[in-house]
């Protein structure tokens, strides 16, 4: 039982420091733990896979670096970039660039964790000690370096498969060069001619440097989402005009593209005719559109109404950027577009959603009733719509 915790407590230790820096936005326990326990469920076909897999290479040097690099780094480092991108990467939580990374080392640290527990029963418990304090550490960069950009990935649509490219592959080079050097002190040719101390000391630098590259990226991220969630970082609300139109796109084709409540195909298809131009917001404003831009430290979501006919008033767009939701952004933006409604003497705000689309609840929960539902066809799809309605008079 000792042995046990004692193997354990490495993994463990980690998740709990990273846990405890995310403070300014902390992840709900329930996915932090499920994403650790996917990652000891990843050892077992990373056992399988990497042992048949080297049973294929030669048993000489070529050999020692194709395991190295094709069979235990790619392998290891790509079942956990399974898990980030197809379960963390999609959960409403991953709310800001930091997310990545602690939901990487979540996954990783679990990996590491049963695997520091199995190896002491397959090659002796001489091990655990140099484990402890080299390999799951090792881990834990290599995730924070995966991480780091599928956090810049989640919030930069236009680049996501780059970025997650590259955090993968460069996860997998620093895991690579650091069981190649190890890998290397076993290989009897090696052992004659070269130093078995120089060869650690090269798994010991590939270590060191992947340590301090991820705790460059780990620092980075965090002042990042200080700077968005932490105390003081004022929100303003304002109204914006032909100045804004540069921030507005952005925003608009970064919100639209990652728009919940659509599968991929009607991402496709929606907002294929709907991701705003700087021209078509031009062309709005022209048109009476009126538009307020919520800024913290940079702009961060927009609200556009106009009027229609019998004093009524239509919100066409109320949106904030994923990494600044269920702070605050969205109440306070519709509570400006009341406002400036009702000093126009309105006496009804209506707005249109797909059925399925979570803001529909938003609005609900701010006094909102479902007026109408309907039917679009938009290309081959037929989408669900509701219409909502929020009385001014009552107010």
């Amino acid at each position: 039982m000792l042995l046990l915790a004692l193997a354990a407590a490495p993994g463990l230790a980690i998740c709990l420091y990273v846990f405890s820096r995310d403070i300014h936005n902390p992840e709900p326990k329930r996915y932090l733990a499920a994403s650790f326990v996917l990652g000891m469920l990843l050892t077992v076909p990373a056992y399988f896979l990497e042992t048949r897999l080297t049973a294929l290479l030669p048993h000489d040097i070529a050999g020692v670096l194709l395991q190295s690099f094709l069979v235990i780094a790619v392998v290891e480092e790509g079942l956990k970039f399974l898990v980030l991108r197809y379960y963390c990467y999609r959960l409403s939580t991953f709310d800001e660039p930091l997310d990545g990374i602690i939901y990487s080392v979540m996954v990783s640290m679990g990996f590491a964790t049963l695997e520091n527990i199995a190896y002491p029963w397959m090659h002796g418990y001489s091990v655990l000690i140099s484990r402890t304090f080299t390999s799951v550490p090792a881990h834990a960069c290599f995730a924070a370096i995966m991480g780091y950009y599928a956090g810049l990935a989640r919030f930069n649509p236009q680049k996501r498969n780059s970025l997650l490219r590259t955090g993968f592959l460069k996860a997998a080079l620093f895991h690579g060069f650091y069981d190649g050097f190890l890998l290397l002190t076993e290989d009897q040719w090696i052992k004659k001619n070269v130093s078995e101390a120089l060869l650690l000391t090269g798994a010991v630098y590939s270590l060191f440097v992947a340590l301090r590259l991820s705790r460059r990226l780990f620092r980075q991220h965090r002042d990042l989402s200080k700077s968005y969630f932490g105390v003081g970082s004022g929100l303003e609300v304002t109204g914006a005009n032909y100045q804004d139109l540069e921030p507005l796109q952005e925003l608009a084709a970064e919100i639209m593209t990652a728009a919940e409540g659509f599968s991929d195909k009607e991402n496709e298809q929606f907002l294929s005719g709907n991701r705003d131009s700087i021209e078509t917001i031009r062309q709005q404003m022209a048109a009476g559109h009126h538009f307020l831009l919520a800024r913290q430290s940079r702009p961060i979501g927009f609200a556009s109404f106009g009027p229609e006919e019998e004093n009524e008033w239509r919100l066409h767009y109320l949106f904030v950027s994923p990494a600044f939701r269920k702070q605050g952004a969205g109440k306070k933006l519709l509570e400006a577009v009341i406002k400036e409604v009702q000093e126009r003497k309105g006496n009804k705000l209506l707005t249109d959603l797909q059925r399925r689309n979570p803001a529909v609840g938003f609005f609900t929960r701010k006094n909102f009733r479902i007026m109408d539902q309907y039917e679009v066809q938009v290309g081959d799809l037929t989408l669900e719509q509701v219409c909502l309605a929020y009385s001014l008079t009552a107010t």
